[in-house]
């Protein structure tokens, strides 16, 4: 069920930034095992986006009654 499309996009950005920031920072901080870990988010910020993608081409509107 689709809430809102941009609601949806932006928080896929956001959660997308947040492993970015942190794998950078377990890089730069020399803790290479903790890397995968760090990226994480990054990785599960695509969900949302994607989320965003059919909601806003029309798709996921949910059962219809």
């Amino acid at each position: 069920m689709c809430w809102s499309a941009e609601a949806d996009l932006v928080a896929g950005a956001g959660i997308a930034a947040v492993g970015t920031a942190g794998a950078a920072r377990a890089l730069r901080a020399g803790r290479r095992r903790l890397h995968p870990l760090a990226a994480l988010p990054r990785r599960r910020g695509g969900r949302p986006k994607l989320e965003g993608a059919v909601c806003g081409a029309g798709g996921g509107t949910g059962p219809r009654e």
